[in-house]
């Protein structure tokens, strides 16, 4: 199982930039695990946001960069004289965050070295492929966490998913009925994707014209926020008195808010907070009941393939919107 060869393809972010500063090589060095590390061959892995504003420059890290926060691969090697192996080498495993393609490099190579105990075990599946399931792991995250310990959706609440289109709103929309929410809704901009939001389980769908309260009104016990920032202010009219929000994404783009007022902004005490998930989030969720789930058809996620060669090209879709669909990158195209 560990590489024969030398040198392995992977992307590298030369620097903050637009696409083009994405470059794919054919031979970086094949990493070798150091202590505390286990080698793992790169079957396929997610495009996050999270990359996307890493590589325009909103992360604190230094480049050049493999980026990369997420996969699904294979165990393929430990360091020399390591006598305790918690994996077997060919073990499909898959992880998120942890450091990965900000600290230490990414997933956007054949070859990475994590730290074991960031890892889980990929179930034994039945009618999904390798590439799909590497849509899952950040994903299913964020979105558990969101709902769970971001607004602790109960059974019977209602939800409001704003911005719901995009492949975080889609998940959300399948696992607030798995977790017995009662009315369900979501946003989209554009009138050409509310059947695409009653598919995948909405009740009702509301055209974000930027005042989805004016539509809406005050009604929801929990809203879960992908816009960002720029529709805060008005997600928050959503929710009922005593209600919730939680602030996961930013698609709008805008990192922070300008002239915020709590007490005139937040009305009848509606409660907010944020949520931003990190490994040991990915390692508390029940990871191997949702992947079931996908297996079995209870959540179901658009998923669109690409080779590692069409980087670029992913990230500029990602900036253009992404369209519902959570992009995957699959090493054996």
């Amino acid at each position: 199982m560990a590489p024969k060869r030398q040198t392995m393809r992977a992307v590298v972010c030369r620097q903050p930039g637009p696409v083009s500063v994405l470059e794919l090589r054919e031979d970086m060095p094949i990493p070798v695990p150091g202590p505390g590390q286990v080698l793992v061959k790169v079957l396929a892995f997610g495009i996050n946001r999270a990359e996307m504003y890493t590589r325009q420059g909103h992360s604190p890290v230094s480049f050049p960069r493999i980026l990369g926060i997420e996969f699904v691969g294979e165990v393929a090697g430990y360091p020399p004289g390591t006598t305790e192996r918690p994996f077997p080498i060919g073990t499909k495993v898959a992880t998120c965050m942890g450091g990965l393609g900000r600290q230490i490099p990414g997933s956007y190579a054949e070859y990475t070295c994590v730290p074991p105990q960031n890892l889980r075990i990929v179930p034994e599946i039945h009618s999904i492929s390798t590439a799909e399931i590497a849509a899952l792991p950040e994903m299913l995250q964020t979105t558990w966490g969101s709902l769970t310990a971001g607004l602790d959706l109960q059974p019977g609440e209602s939800l409001l998913v704003r911005g719901a289109t995009s492949s975080i709103g889609i998940c959300a929309l399948q696992i607030a009925w798995k977790l017995g929410a009662g009315r369900i809704a979501g946003t989209t901009r554009q009138t050409t994707r509310i059947d695409l939001l009653t598919r995948y389980g909405a009740d009702e769908v509301f055209i974000d014209d930027g005042d989805v309260a004016d539509q809406s009104g005050p009604v929801f016990d929990k809203v879960l926020e992908l816009g960002g920032t720029t529709t805060l202010r008005d997600s928050v009219k959503c929710a009922r008195p005593g209600g919730v929000v939680c602030m996961t994404g930013i698609q709008g783009g805008e990192w922070e808010m300008e002239n915020f007022n709590p007490a005139a902004d937040l009305p009848g005490r509606v409660r907010l907070c944020a949520y931003s998930g990190q490994t040991a989030d990915f390692l508390e969720m029940p990871w191997e009941e949702l992947v079931r789930d996908v297996d079995e058809g209870r959540i179901r996620m658009p998923v669109t393939t690409y080779a590692l060669d069409s980087i670029q090209a992913t990230h500029w879709m990602m900036e253009e919107g992404g369209g519902g669909m959570k992009m995957v990158v699959d090493l054996d195209m």
